[in-house]
Order: structure tokens, then sequence, then C-alpha cells
């Protein structure tokens, strides 16, 4: 059953009835004076309205709405599931992961980066747009073995940023002028020794 909508009726056809219906649902008979459909124009109108909803739907499932760390679905979802866990574990196999691998993939990527937040955040270096139960959960952690993780979370950055073997720097290449480069050297920065 197929539906468009038009002023104030709306039309469903199926195996070739149709029935017009009012905004109250009542079905009515179609006026012999009034055409049944609306002129070309309106229906382009129609047509460039349904293709701009379908493009800002499909660049909302992207779930990436800006360059910094935690501005995508994958960063916070990972960071959801790291406030869930009693241990450091979250953030020690999310850089592992990215250092082991032959390839990153996109969300195993973003992933590292909000894991190496933690760990610049565990050294007194935090980022301004850490969200707040991340921050929470750190406080809770043992500092020592966060901080420790400082080396893996440098390479595990270095590795993201390679387009070479990561999707995620793939991506943010493929979109210029972006601030992702800028945002990822300034964590390395964060994470450096002093």
């Amino acid at each position: 059953m197929a539906a468009s909508m038009f002023a104030d009726t709306c039309e469903f056809a199926a195996v070739g009835d149709t029935v017009t219906l009012d905004r109250t649902g009542v079905p009515r008979q179609a006026s012999p004076a009034v055409p049944p459909r609306t002129s070309g124009l309106i229906h382009m109108q129609v047509r460039a309205a349904a293709l701009s909803l379908m493009l800002l739907t499909s660049i909302a499932h992207a779930g990436t709405w800006g360059e910094g760390s935690f501005e995508n679905d994958d960063a916070l979802d990972w960071a959801s599931e790291c406030t869930s866990a009693k241990s450091v574990t979250p953030v020690s196999a999310a850089l592992a992961l990215v250092s082991r691998n032959k390839s990153i993939e996109a969300p195993d990527g973003s992933a590292a980066v909000a894991a190496a937040e933690v760990v610049a955040a565990a050294l007194g270096r935090p980022n301004p747009k850490l969200p707040s139960q991340l921050r929470d959960w750190i406080i809770h952690q043992p500092s020592a073995q966060l901080v420790a993780l400082a080396p893996s979370a440098r390479t595990a950055l270095m590795r993201v940023a390679n387009a070479e073997i990561s999707e995620l720097a793939k991506l943010w290449a493929a979109r210029q002028p972006n601030k992702w480069t800028a945002s990822i050297s300034e964590l390395q920065a964060r994470l450096k020794e002093q």
C-alpha cells in the first residue's frame, strides 16, 4: 500500500483501488472537478523534500557530528560500556585492539581515541569535553593503572591517525577541510611524558 500526502487529503492506492481520505480519516468521494493529482511543480517539491529528508537521515545515521574525540556514536557507546566496568580493562582492551590489528575499522579507532582521552585525563590533562560520567568513572579507578597505559595510548593514536591502515583516518582525509587531524595531534601532545 502506498501513501502520498497532498494538501488536505491523503490518497491510498492498493491494487488498482483508490480511496481518498480527509484529515479525519473518513473516506470521501473525489470531486470530478478536482484532479486526483496535484500539479507537476508540487510533485517536484514533494519529491525534493523527501530526498532532502532521506539525505539528512543518512547523515544522522552516520553517527558523527564533529571532529572531537566524543563527537561520534562509537566513542560515546564505548564510554558508556567503560563506565559500567569495575576495572580499567575496557581502556587497555580498546588500545590493544588497534595496536595488534593489521587494519583498523572506524568504530575501533573511535573507541581507541576515547580510551586515549581517559589516559590523558588520568595524567591530569583532560579534554574539556570529556563526558561527565566518564570523568566520574576515572576518579574511582586506580590512576597508576591508567597512567601506565600512556605508551599504549600513544602507539594506538599513531596507528589510528595512519590513513594506510585506519578506516577512521581515511574517512576524515576524505572530508576536507576538517579539524580531526589537529584534534588527534592535540591529544597526542597531552599524552607525552613530561
